[in-house]
């Protein structure tokens, strides 16, 4: 029994290490394609079922925990759809919900921060910063409202100024695909 448990921990402590190996690994090519390959299908599955989507809206966008598609697997691991997908995410080429997840993950926020790089400007930022004053004398907003809006701001700017390390080299890999990301984004609304 106990050279059981030792095999189940050494099993266990193997996956952990690769999978924070997989993490620290460049978002490769694969993946992105299987991302693109996989949108089509989870969008007619979504269709079927119509899952609830049960993100606040007003919550403030940290790109360095921005988790769409982890949040998404969380809520369709108790769904009835859940053996729907895992087929539709390995006939796409990915080996498991959280390496769908994952890569997920990583290809929003390079795709995000590119398409808020492309639109800000250094006279949008400018523009946003007279905006963030003419805000907070508005009487009419509550403190809350203007506190979100404001950190919503800030944290858009401070995205395009200090992008992270990891993000910029998704980027990289991304850049190639980012029409084709555009399009099916487009196709999914």
């Amino acid at each position: 029994m106990q050279k059981i448990r030792s095999l189940a921990i050494r099993i266990i402590l193997l996956l952990s290490i690769s999978s924070v190996a997989y993490a620290d690994s460049p978002l490769n090519v694969n993946d992105i394609q299987y991302f693109m390959k996989v949108m089509p299908p989870l969008q007619l599955l979504g269709q079927k079922y119509n899952f609830e989507n049960g993100a606040e809206q007003n919550q403030i966008m940290d790109i360095n925990n921005f988790t769409p598609m982890s949040n998404a697997l969380e809520i369709i691991q108790t769904h009835k759809a859940f053996s729907e997908f895992q087929s539709i995410i390995h006939t796409a080429g990915f080996s498991s919900p959280q390496h769908w997840a994952t890569v997920g993950d990583r290809i929003m926020r390079a795709y995000i921060s590119l398409q808020t790089a492309k639109n800000m400007t250094p006279k949008k930022i400018q523009d946003m910063t007279i905006s963030i004053e003419e805000m907070n004398k508005n009487e009419y907003l509550s403190l809350e409202t203007k506190q979100n809006i404001q950190n919503n701001l800030n944290n858009m700017i401070e995205m395009v100024r200090n992008t992270p390390q990891d993000i910029k080299n998704d980027q990289e890999t991304l850049k190639p695909f980012l029409t084709q990301l555009e399009r099916l984004f487009e196709e999914q609304q």
